[in-house]
């Protein structure tokens, strides 16, 4: 049982991350750009201006996933490539680039899964209040509809939004772009990304468009480290407040009593229009899950130090606890009785600076092997239990630029020369390659 020939095995990144091209072919700026060329907000002061410079190499990129032998990429279109003032007329020689990308793509026998929104909303639309201003869900729709009708009948697989959590932590937080810290502008604009999901869902029905279409929404599930009413608070709270925020609208159809009446009483709550909840709550082809973990959370510190000291770590000292993928899995199906399929649109762990290499030269990445193999079995194991589950992308094709940690942080599968712009494939890659080739092989 377990994978079969037809399950997809693939590599993600996003624009943002990778393409580099910052003020290239008309492309306007993104809240990122300026986000990162404020003092103290990047690690080491680096931009994502170059990247991995994708814009200007992607022959590169797609020798190195047919190299991997997967079946898709996912990728993420940058919303001011394509319009750099976030509305209005379309920059054609932005279009012309992500054509030339999906056409190769699909020659190669690759399928491309396109993400609308990966975090990088037009700085354009930022400077008239962002996510905070309903009209961006307006904009959003108008973006995805002109996606929808210049790559309808090439594009097999969409998601609207990536992550909408990211939209609190630049708004509520400070700690992506744009970098605001007001809890209920914070609220405001992840409530907005949701209608705007919502809102594309229809643009993409109204279209025509010959693919299926979803969201992505992480799961980092809170574990209570003791048996305690305390700590179990502790996992209420932060799971409700967290991913729960955003599955309960989209995959149940509306917030729940706890969000509603604790925001409410918080003096958060965002203002929710007539309609809001019915568009959150689309019908949808896909859900798209990002899981890296769980999270274990105490209100002891003897509690949580022994776990910090016994549990089982990677090197970068994240836990390592693959069945966190099962668990988010069963987690969903039994919360809103999925009757549509699951793809895992990322998984995969880092590394904190540089990898040891071996005697060739070749980053031996043991860790990212151990990770990815053991998410893997707990995958495989839902799968034979008769979860629907899809695909499977690993994060990430190539280390690139990681939002805040900059490029300490690497993800990749293929290390990059960020002063060559060279890509070679770690020890991982090949791992990845040999396993897939087993499963179709099979």
């Amino acid at each position: 049982m377990g994978f079969d020939k037809d399950f997809i095995f693939g590599l993600a990144t996003s624009a943002g991350q990778i393409e580099g091209g910052a003020k290239d072919g008309g492309r306007g700026e993104s809240i990122w750009d300026v986000f990162a060329a404020k003092p103290g907000k990047i690690h080491n002061g680096t931009t994502p201006a170059v990247a991995c410079d994708s814009y200007h190499r992607f022959d590169r990129d797609l020798q190195n996933l047919k190299f991997t032998g997967v079946d898709s990429y996912r990728m993420s279109i940058s919303w001011s490539r394509v319009m750099p003032d976030g509305k209005g007329q379309l920059n054609q020689t932005g279009v012309d680039y992500y054509k030339r990308c999906f056409d190769a793509l699909l020659e190669a026998g690759i399928k491309p899964n396109v993400t609308l929104y990966h975090w990088d909303l037009p700085q354009a639309l930022e400077d008239k209040n962002g996510w905070v201003n309903r009209d961006t869900i307006k904009y959003f729709a108008e973006y995805a509809d002109k996606m929808f009708s210049v790559f309808g009948d090439t594009v097999p697989l969409w998601s609207t939004v990536n992550e909408p959590i990211a939209a609190y932590v630049g708004y509520a937080l400070g700690g992506f772009a744009p970098g605001r810290t007001n809890e209920k502008e914070g609220n405001q604009a992840r409530h907005n990304i949701l209608v705007a999901h919502g809102a594309a869902v229809d643009a993409f029905r109204a279209s025509g468009a010959a693919g299926d279409i979803g969201i992505v929404i992480d799961i980092w599930k809170r574990h209570a480290l003791r048996d305690t009413e305390e700590d179990r608070a502790i996992m209420t709270d932060q799971d409700e407040r967290n991913w729960k925020f955003y599955t309960d609208p989209v995959l149940g159809g509306s917030y729940s009593d706890y969000i509603l009446s604790h925001l409410a009483s918080e003096g958060t709550l965002m203002d929710i229009y007539d309609g809001d909840l019915e568009l959150m709550h689309r019908p949808i082809d896909f859900y798209g899950l990002n899981v890296y973990n769980r999270v274990p959370v105490t209100a002891d510190k003897k509690t949580e130090a022994d776990f910090s000291q016994g549990g089982n770590f990677l090197n970068n000292k994240t836990e390592y606890y693959p069945k966190a993928i099962y668990d988010a899995i069963r987690l969903v199906n039994e919360l809103y009785k999925l009757d549509i399929p699951i793809y895992i649109t990322e998984n995969g762990t880092y590394s904190i600076g540089p990898e040891p290499r071996g005697k060739d030269k070749t980053i031996q990445d043991d860790d990212r092997i151990k990770y990815v193999s053991g998410f893997l079995y707990w995958l495989e194991k839902a799968i034979d239990e008769g979860y629907d589950v899809r695909g499977y992308y690993l994060w990430s094709l190539m280390d690139n630029f990681e939002w805040t940690a900059g490029y300490n942080y690497r993800f990749g599968v293929f290390e990059t020369d960020f002063d060559t712009l060279e890509c070679k494939p770690k020890k991982s890659a090949l791992w990845y390659r040999d396993f897939i080739k087993k499963v179709k092989e099979k």
